[in-house]
C-alpha cells in the first residue's frame, strides 16, 4: 500500500516535548519588595539648579506678559527707573573699573562722537552719554564733561573751579554739597560707572586758596 507523505507524516509517532524550562514564580515578599520601591521612587521629588533657573524663569516671564498687558507700555509695571537703577548697581558690581589721567579722560568731552561722554566726580568716572543734551557740546553744562570739576559743584564758580581739588574749602561743606552730587551719579538710573580718575598733584592758586569762595549755585537733579 503506497503512503502519501503526509499519511507517513502522520503515521510516524511524535516524539515528547522536552519539559521547558520556566523561571520560578517571585516570591509575595519580593514582589511586595519591589512594588514599595518603585513607589517610592516615584513619589520622590527632585529639584536642583536647573529646575530652580526654570521656575524662576517661568516667574520673571509671568510678570512681565501681566505687566504689559495691564500697563499697556511696560514690562516692569512702570518701575523702569528703579529697575535701571538696580541694573547699574549689578553692573558695576561685575564691571572692572578703567583707570583714566586727565589727559585722557578730556578726549571724552563730546566733541568726538565715536567716543563716549565721560565726567568725573571727586576722582570716580561716569558715563553720561545718555545726557547728551547737556554734556555735550553746546549743553548747559559741557563744562564738565571730559574732566573732574568737584570743586565747582560746591562753589558753583564754574569758570574758575574745574577741578577736582578742593583744598581750602571747609571740610563739612565739602561733604555736604559733593557728596550730594556723588550719590546723585552713583544712584542715577542712565548714567554708567566707568572708572575712577587718576589725580595729578597740584596746588591751587595762590589767590583762590586765600580768597573766600564765590556762593553756591542751586541746581537740581533734574538739570544734570
Amino acid at each position: 500500500m503506497v503512503q502519501t507523505r503526509k499519511q507517513a507524516r502522520e503515521a510516524t509517532p511524535v516524539a515528547a516535548a522536552a519539559p521547558s524550562k520556566q523561571t520560578p514564580p517571585p516570591s509575595p515578599k519580593r514582589s511586595k519588595a519591589s512594588a514599595a520601591e518603585l513607589v517610592d521612587e516615584e513619589d520622590r521629588v527632585t529639584f536642583g539648579i536647573i529646575d530652580l533657573l526654570r521656575f524662576l524663569g517661568g516667574a520673571v516671564l509671568l510678570c512681565s506678559t501681566l505687566s504689559i498687558l495691564i500697563t499697556g507700555d511696560s514690562y516692569v509695571w512702570g518701575k523702569e527707573k528703579v529697575a535701571r537703577q538696580y541694573w547699574n548697581v549689578i553692573r558695576k558690581t561685575w564691571t572692572t573699573p578703567i583707570y583714566m589721567d586727565e589727559a585722557t579722560l578730556a578726549l571724552y568731552n563730546g566733541t568726538d562722537t565715536a567716543l563716549p561722554i565721560y565726567l568725573s566726580i571727586n576722582g570716580t568716572i561716569y558715563d553720561v552719554t545718555a545726557g547728551r543734551s547737556k554734556y555735550g557740546p553746546g549743553g548747559g553744562y559741557a563744562f564738565f564733561a571730559g574732566r573732574d570739576a568737584s570743586r565747582a559743584y560746591i562753589t558753583g564758580d564754574f569758570k574758575n573751579d574745574l577741578t577736582w581739588d578742593v583744598s581750602g574749602i571747609d571740610e563739612q561743606r565739602v561733604q555736604q554739597a559733593l557728596g550730594h552730587w556723588v550719590k546723585f551719579f552713583a544712584n542715577h538710573d542712565t548714567y554708567i560707572f566707568v572708572g575712577y580718575l587718576t589725580k595729578t598733584p597740584k596746588e591751587p592758586p595762590a589767590d583762590k586758596a586765600s580768597s573766600s569762595p564765590e556762593p553756591e549755585q542751586e541746581h537740581t537733579a533734574d538739570e544734570l
